[in-house]
């Protein structure tokens, strides 16, 4: 098949949906499909900068499956910034691809997102559509306004609509109708894990933004009030030690590896006992918690919609009231005291990985 991938974020600020159509794209090369991504991208200079206020994006080189949509925006959603196209260049071009590239089916990503994803879903008729919904929103007046704005009869344009998760497909359903298949992330498993080692003390990941929606602030908490009963370290990849420096009284045991490339990010999932991801919410999935699981590491997550899709409470991993750095606190010294358990989990997770191994998904997908 020939299939176009439209997306509305931008390619070099990579966040999950840009990871989850950079994988995919693969993925169906492979599988003997030809792809074209559809997706804005921004050029690594002081304008781009500017754009996002003051984040520079990454020096990532257009690949030649990647059609640019132009520049985007940083904008502020649903907790975090989301860097969109606002160009009539971007439309213009992703609108002549469409009417003449002969594909066979267009693949668009959260279709109620401005501007390319949402126009392509509206405009497109020389393909049938297919639609994945990445996103978790209990918020009322932003999904009422995408209704208003006829977002719901916009989506009757779609055949076959995608969720990434139980709660993806809950916010669609009760905003928007429709029914929806779920078909997870994808994660990448290493072809052989090295087995994890014993350390004398306890090593904790952290993977995110230091941003409230990813509830940095509650595991610091925990940490400080951890470090003085057992002996534990925590890495903090995706945030540096300026940004962290607000929110801890003490930053003994903590490192900040601020934004690392992919393979430090595995890297550090691999030499951790343990991935803390303490969110408040928002979260439809939570790939950095497949990462962990291919890494063979459990995770200790906020008990909260999208999380819950994902770990077995118990099993894998231990999910604890969200905002409560005493629960957190008191699960992770509870991993401590149990190195057993803590390798039966680790263990555990590892094989959950496999439900989530990126050829299995793009099967589905296809």
């Amino acid at each position: 098949m020939r299939i176009a991938l439209v997306s509305p974020y931008s390619w070099s600020y990579p966040g999950g949906v840009t990871r989850h159509i950079e994988a995919l794209t693969e993925q169906l090369g492979a599988q003997g499909h030809e792809v074209r991504v559809l997706a804005p991208y921004d050029p690594p200079d002081r304008l781009s900068a500017a754009l996002h206020r003051g984040a520079h994006p990454q020096a990532r080189e257009l690949p030649d499956y990647l059609l640019s949509l132009g520049r985007t925006i940083g904008v502020p959603a649903n907790g975090a910034i989301s860097n969109i196209s606002f160009t009539p260049y971007g439309l213009a071009t992703m609108r002549r691809e469409l009417r003449t590239g002969g594909y066979d089916v267009v693949h668009v990503h959260e279709p109620i997102a401005p501007i390319p994803s949402w126009d392509a879903t509206l405009s497109t008729r020389a393909a049938p559509l297919v639609s994945t919904h990445h996103t978790f929103s209990d918020k009322w007046l932003p999904n009422t306004l995408a209704t208003l704005m006829g977002a719901r009869r916009m989506m009757n344009h779609i055949q076959v609509r995608v969720a990434v998760s139980e709660a993806a497909a809950w916010t669609n359903r009760r905003y928007f109708g429709g029914r929806y298949r779920i078909i997870p992330n994808g994660v990448d498993i290493p072809a052989q894990r090295p087995p994890k080692t014993l350390a004398d003390h306890l090593r904790i990941v952290f993977v995110g933004q230091a941003v409230e929606r990813k509830g940095l602030p509650i595991l610091l908490r925990a940490f400080e009030a951890l470090r003085e009963h057992v002996p534990a370290t925590l890495t903090v990849v995706g945030a540096d030690h300026e940004a962290l420096e607000p929110m801890l009284l003490d930053a003994r045991g903590v490192t900040a590896l601020g934004k690392v490339d992919d393979h430090a990010k595995l890297v550090a999932l691999a030499e951790a006992d343990v991935l803390c991801a303490p969110s408040l919410g928002g979260e439809s999935f939570g790939m950095v918690l497949t990462e962990a699981f291919a890494a063979g590491t459990p995770v200790i997550a906020s008990d909260i919609a999208g999380y819950r899709d994902v770990v077995r409470d118990g099993v894998d991993g231990v999910l604890v009231p969200r905002g409560d750095a005493r629960a957190m606190a008191e699960a992770l010294r509870c991993l401590w005291l149990d190195p057993a358990r803590r390798v039966a989990m680790g263990r555990a997770a590892g094989e959950h990985a496999q439900r989530y191994a990126w050829p299995q998904v793009a099967r589905e997908v296809t």
